[in-house]
C-alpha cells in the first residue's frame, strides 16, 4: 500500500481525499516544490525550503511548517513506504484552505507530501520550440513553483503532438526561456550560454549549482542573457537540467541535431558529482 503525508498525519494514499469544492480543486490556489531524496539525504535542501517559502510568501498563505519539521515529516513518509534508502521523488504540496471566491480569503495552508522512485529518463532528450510562451513575471511570480500548470502542460501537449520529449518555451517578446521541467544550457566558442531571470524563467536549485560550478571552475566563460532561438541552432551542444534528472543532453531542437558527448558537458557532470559528495545531507 502507497502511503502520503497529509498535514502530518501518514495515510494510505487512496484515503488522502479533498473536498470537491477544496481551493486545490477549484483554483489550484497553492505552491509546490520537488526534491530528489539521495537514500534520505538531500542537496542544498535549504534552498527548496526557502523557495517553498517564497512562494507561501507570495500568496500570503502560512503553513507552519519549519526547515526541520518538513525534512522530518519527508523521513516519516520515506520511511513508511521503505523507500528511506533508495533515490526518490519527494514532493511538497502547499493548498490554501478555506472556502470559494477571490476576496474572502485564509492565510492558512494545508500540505501534502507524497514519494516515488526516480525512474529511469531518456539520456538524451529532443526539444521543440512550441507556440504556448512562457508565462510573464508580470503577470505571476515567476521564481516560485506555482499549483496550476496548465501553461505548461499545453506546451508539453503541444510538443508531444509532434513527438518530441519536451517543449521550448519561448517570452512573449520571443527570447528563449525554458522548458516545460528544466532549465535550459549551451556551448559556443569557449562559452556556456543561459537564459537570464528576465526571460520568464523559473530559476532553479540545481541551475544556480551549475552557475556556480562553472564560474569557478570551468574554462568555458559563462553568459546570462536574452537569446533567439536560433542561437541554439548554431550551438555546439545543449544541455538542460533540474533537481531529478540533474544534468541531461539535449541531442535535438528543432529538427537540428547535436552531439551528446561534448567533454564540457561531461565535465560539468563531473563537477556536479563531486558537488554532491561534499553537499549531500
Amino acid at each position: 500500500m502507497k502511503y502520503i503525508n497529509l498535514n502530518g498525519k501518514i495515510i494510505p494514499e487512496n484515503e488522502g481525499n479533498v473536498s470537491a469544492t477544496s481551493r486545490a480543486v477549484s483554483y489550484g490556489d497553492g505552491c509546490f516544490e520537488t526534491i530528489r531524496s539521495y537514500g534520505g539525504r538531500f542537496l542544498n535542501f535549504e534552498d527548496h525550503f526557502e523557495r517553498l517559502e517564497a512562494g507561501l510568501e507570495y500568496l500570503e498563505m502560512k503553513s507552519g511548517l519549519t526547515e526541520e519539521k518538513l525534512r522530518k515529516e519527508i523521513q516519516k513518509l520515506l520511511d513508511k513506504n521503505n523507500l528511506g534508502k533508495k533515490d526518490t521523488v519527494v514532493r511538497i504540496q502547499c493548498f490554501r484552505k478555506g472556502g470559494s471566491g477571490y476576496f474572502e480569503l485564509s492565510d492558512q495552508s494545508g500540505f501534502v507530501i507524497s514519494d516515488r522512485e526516480v525512474l529511469n529518463r531518456k539520456s538524451e532528450l529532443k526539444l521543440k520550440t512550441v507556440s504556448v510562451r512562457a508565462i510573464p513575471s508580470v503577470a505571476l511570480e515567476r521564481k516560485v513553483k506555482l499549483s496550476n500548470g496548465i501553461n505548461y502542460i499545453k506546451a508539453a501537449q503541444e510538443a508531444r503532438k509532434e513527438n518530441y520529449d519536451d517543449a521550448l518555451m519561448l517570452t512573449t517578446n520571443e527570447f528563449v526561456s525554458e522548458t516545460t521541467i528544466a532549465n535550459l544550457f549551451w556551448i559556443k566558442n569557449k562559452s556556456i550560454y543561459t537564459p537570464s531571470v528576465e526571460c520568464d524563467l523559473l530559476p532553479g536549485v540545481t541551475r544556480s549549482i551549475l552557475m556556480r560550478l562553472i564560474n569557478e571552475h570551468s574554462e568555458y566563460k559563462l553568459k546570462e542573457g536574452e537569446f533567439c532561438v536560433e542561437a541554439i541552432y548554431n550551438a555546439e551542444a545543449v544541455f538542460c537540467c533540474n533537481s531529478v534528472m540533474e544534468i541531461n543532453s539535449v541531442s535535438e531542437v528543432d529538427g537540428n541535431i547535436f552531439s551528446s558527448a561534448h567533454p564540457v558537458i561531461e565535465e560539468l557532470r563531473v563537477l556536479f558529482e563531486e558537488y554532491k559528495s561534499e553537499n549531500l545531507k
